[in-house]
């Protein structure tokens, strides 16, 4: 079967130490994202400047473009000259165990949370069997960018601006275009009798100042029942109630948490936003910025004050069934000449079991105690233009775990792909110059994969 579709398999040998098998011995994560665990949003964490990394290593390829934690260990997909390629890797000690090479290239993965992993690949929508590595079915569907799959085995896909949901046979059971100017990202709940499929997008609109009519990008999530009927939605705000609230704003990114809560993130055009309040319809006084925000403040990093216009990353834990905001936040740089915000792109979030959100993107400078950030207790390398930035919040979004720079010495890049169970989190680096710290195998490459123990 494999070789009827092109897809060679190499086994590699798996390390036995205690430690490599640490991962595999588990057998499940204790998080669910069919059970919704409240007492998440109360709790706390405590800050390091330094992370220790169990494995950090270089795939081959020319791109990453995602990392899954599972029970076999972590399965990061990236791109070469001849298509996409998975490797799985142990968190522990940064050993291949197996290499599945595809024809197409790999636009998204995605996890079911028990033995499926979903591919989106060129014009093709996988299901394979995330032990083995063995495809247990092929879906045609042309220019699909992103996926997702449910414990029960529905995906989701977008195509272009076409949603798709399949059952576990991968009979269609919807399809329906979304009239926006992108949509961005799906994420699909089907368990326990509750179904719905969650879409981020944004639209190109104009809002009128003082006769002067300019450019705005407002962001939207939404919730599709099975029929693809709207559920309840966030955000897209009509352009007459912009006022105050004048910057671009886009959703990128929708995940479903191991704590049973949906988060979104997506990116500002600095801090005079809609993102500063509850997605609802605004009220006059939030219309013109007259009443405190709903975004929680951890320090200056997060404080809405000197923000200017550069893009600033947003993230935010959502109710899936009642559709409400329940906690929202926008971390940044900030210059050193004169504090103001500075850019930091996003790439990817994903949340486990303990409502921990991570986040991974590029930052401009100066992330927070940049100075005195350590990974395995060594400094991490200057800032030379474009940080790899890793950020673990804490549950309670009331102060960081962590936010560190993926850098042994001076380098530009981002980290593209983050998720977390098992006992891990996982970063996935595209690499544009300079090092990454290395545990272990060469320190050359474009691709780099780093773990920390949680």
């Amino acid at each position: 079967m494999l070789a009827a579709i092109g897809i060679a398999l190499t086994a590699m040998a798996c390390s036995t130490s205690p430690q490599a098998n640490r991962v595999l011995a588990q057998g499940g994560d204790s998080g669910s994202v069919c059970s919704l665990n409240e007492a998440v949003t109360t709790a706390s964490a405590t800050y390091s400047p330094n992370v220790d990394l169990s494995a950090s290593i270089a795939l081959p390829g020319e791109t990453g473009v995602d990392v899954v934690m599972t029970a076999a260990g972590a399965i990061a997909a990236v791109n070469t000259a001849d298509g996409g390629t998975l490797y799985w890797v142990n968190p522990a000690t940064g050993d291949i165990s197996k290499t599945v090479e595809l024809p197409g290239e790999v636009s998204d993965i995605a996890f079911d949370g028990g033995s499926v992993v979903a591919i989106a690949s060129q014009n093709t929508l996988t299901r394979m069997d995330a032990v083995s590595g063995e495809t247990l079915s092929t879906l045609p569907l042309t220019d699909v960018k992103r996926v997702a799959i449910a414990p029960d085995g529905h995906i989701a896909a977008l195509a272009n601006k076409t949603v798709y949901v399949y059952d576990p046979n991968n009979a269609e059971v919807f399809s329906r275009e979304r009239n926006y100017t992108q949509v961005t990202d799906v994420e699909v709940m089907s368990c326990d009798g509750q179904q719905a499929v969650f879409v981020t997008s944004f639209r190109n609109d104009r809002f009128t100042v003082d006769g002067r009519t300019n450019p705005v990008q407002i962001a939207r999530l939404e919730s599709l029942d099975f029929t693809g009927k709207v559920q309840w939605s966030l955000f897209g705000d009509s352009s007459e109630t912009i006022i105050q609230n004048v910057a671009d704003t886009r959703l990128y990114r929708a995940t479903m948490g191991r704590d049973g809560y949906l988060y979104i993130a997506g990116e500002s055009a600095g801090t005079a936003t809609i993102f500063r309040w509850r997605g609802e319809p605004m009220t006059d006084e939030e219309q013109r910025g007259r009443t405190d925000p709903f975004l929680s403040r951890i320090d200056q990093y997060s404080s809405l004050h000197n923000s200017g216009a550069a893009h600033l990353p947003y993230y935010a834990r959502v109710h899936p069934t009642e559709g409400r905001l329940v906690n929202a936040q926008m971390s940044f740089p900030r210059k050193t000449s004169d504090n103001k915000a500075n850019a930091m792109r996003l790439g990817d979030i994903a949340t486990g079991a303990d409502g921990t959100l991570h986040f991974g993107g590029g930052a401009s400078a100066f992330i927070a105690n940049r100075d005195n950030l350590t990974l395995n207790g060594v400094s991490v390398g200057e800032y030379v233009g474009g940080d790899r930035a890793w950020m673990a919040i804490a549950p309670d979004f009331q102060s960081r775990k962590f936010w560190t720079v993926l850098a042994k010495e001076s380098g530009k890049g981002k980290v593209i792909g983050v998720d977390v169970g098992y006992g891990y989190s996982a970063a996935l680096s595209n690499v544009k110059s300079g090092t990454v710290p290395i545990t272990t195998g060469t320190t050359e490459g474009k691709i780099f994969l780093s773990f920390t123990a949680e």
